[in-house]
């Protein structure tokens, strides 16, 4: 049984976070869905996250592929994984050298959310 762990921001939760996690699952057989706490998003971006960290975890509990989900803060560690996933881009988590990097191939079609987006975007986080 092959172990995962994808940690992200998952803010604005949209069709690109999806496909990462559906991408994720696919190479391996449990995953474990980290969300980067609002302090790490803070730090690491410039920008507090749109939705509260409990909001987040709540929808991603709800998210087929996902087993587990779990604050990923700047304790938070991946070592109990055998694949350790990261999104490209992204400059919030820490990046293990063997992380399998993931792109996003979808992106939302809504404008509103895109837009919403953007500043994050520009800065890698999504």
């Amino acid at each position: 049984m092959i172990c995962g762990y994808l940690a992200c921001t998952f803010d604005l939760l949209n069709v690109g976070d999806l496909d990462v996690i559906a991408q994720a699952r696919d190479l391996c057989d449990v995953l474990t869905v980290g969300v980067y706490s609002d302090e790490l998003v803070l730090l690491g971006s410039g920008l507090p996250p749109v939705v509260p960290l409990a909001e987040r975890t709540a929808l991603l509990r709800h998210v087929r592929g996902v087993d587990v989900v779990v604050v990923h803060d700047e304790h938070a560690s991946d070592a109990a994984a055998d694949r350790v996933f990261t999104v490209a881009g992204d400059p919030v988590g820490r990046v293990r050298l063997d992380a399998i990097k993931l792109v996003p191939r979808r992106e939302t079609a809504s404008r509103e959310l895109r837009e919403a987006l953007a500043p994050n975007l520009q800065r890698g986080v999504a």
